[in-house]
């Protein structure tokens, strides 16, 4: 498939960091269409560029410091030259990315419960429903240790209390 019809279509999409060694190609023309429904897997070796690919196409690069070029169509909005609010309308709704380490993703202050029902209530399809019930109520189970904001211990490393 490619771009007409595509839900998500990159092309010749090139990223790269000025440095003080001078500029850092981190993505050199990468181009890929992906069908409605369908489901993408990145892979590649360390440094390869997969998610300074992810990252751009989510709109996460620092638009100060990161160049980017080419194009990246998601359901017929170009999102390269779009705003950064437009495409932060689009990030939960219509895009999103699991990130390579969930634990490190989370904030180990706040409990899953609590940053799932933050997410629902910021992405929820009505702006009246307060996400307060339903997440809430899912969630019911309390948080194991590895994700309650205990430190995350070596293997072989154990507390008192802390079964990981």
């Amino acid at each position: 498939m490619s771009g007409e019809g595509a839900f998500l279509d990159v092309r010749d999409l090139r990223i790269s960091f000025p440095t003080d060694d001078g500029l850092v190609r981190a993505v050199d023309g990468l181009t890929f269409s992906l069908a409605r429904g369908r489901t993408l897997g990145i892979v590649g070796e360390s440094g390869s560029g997969k998610s300074v690919s992810s990252l751009g196409i989510l709109g996460l690069h620092n638009r100060r410091n990161a160049r980017m070029s080419g194009e990246i169509w998601l359901d017929g909005q170009e999102l390269v030259g779009a705003s950064p609010e437009a495409v932060r309308q689009l990030r939960g709704k219509k895009m999103a990315m699991i990130f390579q380490d969930p634990l490190s993703a989370m904030h180990p202050y706040y409990s899953v419960g609590a940053q799932i029902v933050e997410a629902y209530r910021r992405f929820a399809e009505s702006e009246h429903h307060d996400g307060r019930s339903t997440p809430g109520e899912r969630v019911r189970n309390p948080d194991p240790p590895e994700f309650n904001g205990a430190p995350r211990l070596p293997q072989g490393e154990r507390t008192p209390g802390h079964p990981g």
